[in-house]
Parts: C-alpha cells; sequence; structure tokens
C-alpha cells in the first residue's frame, strides 16, 4: 500500500503532465520546477504554481497568493467537495486560482475544474451546492484509502 507521499507525487506527475499537455500547441513553457508539494511552471508570459493537496483543509487557503496564478490539485473525494463548498466565500475572492479535481482512475472524465471567482459571477447562487455536486459526480470520487491501492 502506498504512503500519503506517494500520493502527493502521483498528484505532482499528474500536475507536470497536465501542464505539458495544455502547452502542445503554443509551447510558451519555459521550465517546470518541482517541488515537495507544489509544480511550478513558468511560461514565457507567467507563472503557475499547482499546489499538490491530495485532501485540501484550511490551510490550503493561507497558501494562496492573490498576485499568484494558483492550481490546487486535490483527489475527487466527497471531503474536497465538502471543502469547496465550506469555503466557498473565501475561495471566490481569489481572482486567479482553480481548483482541480481529479481522479486518475475514473472512467470517462478524470477530472473536473472549477475557478470560484468566474463560477461565482455567472452561477445561481441559489442552486449553488447542486451545481458543485452534479460536477463532482461527473469523475468517480476517490479517497486516499482507495487511491493508494491503486497507485
Amino acid at each position: 500500500m502506498a504512503k500519503k507521499e506517494e500520493i502527493v507525487s502521483f498528484l505532482r506527475e499528474w500536475a507536470v503532465s497536465y501542464a505539458k499537455h495544455k502547452d502542445i500547441l503554443t509551447k510558451n513553457i519555459t521550465n517546470i520546477k518541482e517541488e515537495q508539494d507544489r509544480v511550478i511552471v513558468k511560461f514565457n508570459d507567467k507563472e503557475q504554481v499547482f499546489l499538490i493537496k491530495p485532501t485540501a483543509d484550511d490551510s490550503v487557503i493561507q497558501e494562496i497568493n492573490k498576485d499568484k496564478n494558483i492550481g490546487i490539485v486535490m483527489l475527487n473525494s466527497r471531503e474536497n467537495l465538502d471543502f469547496l463548498i465550506k469555503n466557498w466565500s473565501k475561495l471566490i475572492k481569489f481572482e486567479k486560482l482553480t481548483l482541480f479535481f481529479i481522479n486518475p482512475f475514473s472512467e470517462p472524465d478524470k477530472k473536473w475544474l472549477i475557478s470560484p471567482y468566474i463560477h461565482n459571477k455567472i452561477c445561481d447562487k441559489d442552486s449553488l451546492k447542486l451545481g458543485l455536486k452534479t460536477m463532482f459526480e461527473t469523475v468517480e470520487s476517490i479517497t486516499e484509502k482507495e487511491i493508494m491501492k491503486k497507485i
């Protein structure tokens, strides 16, 4: 069975692959630096930081810098969906934040993502929870315990 560090490593590799795939046509990546709990991708004109948090908690909000492009890569778990809903009012304040909910073993979709700042401008506040739950359900749920068995 894998350890938590292996889950972080697995998700870090996913973030690197994702960034490279998104850059296939434009070829704007100049450097990719992998650190323990993050991936820093430098482009010709910007920098994108992916924070690797298999299970998000309130401390992750402290790590978000308003001036940086931040992506939080986490498992598509019920716990992380609850984190999103609980912290929605805090997360919508970060204009350059994107949350990636992933399950690389899911069929057919393996990820869904959301930028709370943008989503908040266009969503119907009364159906926010239902909309988030619907997006969550497009990818099979996976917990840390479940992914440990697969990697």
